[in-house]
């Protein structure tokens, strides 16, 4: 190779370097700005309602386990949606479960199911 070429190819991947360095911490630093003015904005929410807590309730039929719904899914239905507000799940009342049709394709599915079968 000729000293030319080689000084190019050193100086370009310098360049590609620091720019990606400069990149990063730009990119950092941003994301510090927007956790610290996100955490001020929480902060200030929280002092207009200290102690007061958000509970959503969904619904589930009183009859639920004529429709094939025992106790025990309704509760770990019931655990898994406190546990995904957050919250203690105290006040949450499930009145109705409404299973949702498949949008993806059968083979989809069936390519799912058998890559799980294949790591059991």
């Amino acid at each position: 190779m000729d000293l030319r070429t080689l000084n190019i190819v050193l100086v370009g991947m310098v360049v590609v370097y620091v720019v990606l360095t400069l990149l990063i911490f730009c990119i950092k630093i941003y994301s510090a700005i927007i956790s610290k003015f996100s955490n001020r904005k929480n902060n200030s929410d929280n002092n207009g309602n200290p102690g007061k807590e958000v509970v959503e309730t969904t619904s589930v039929n009183s009859n639920s386990t004529n429709h094939g719904l025992s106790p025990e899914l309704i509760a770990v239905i019931t655990a898994a949606i406190a546990a995904s507000m957050g919250g203690s799940g105290t006040g949450l009342k499930v009145r109705s479960i409404k299973r949702i049709g498949h949008t993806t394709p059968i083979w989809n599915v069936a390519g799912r199911s058998e890559y799980i079968l294949t790591r059991l």
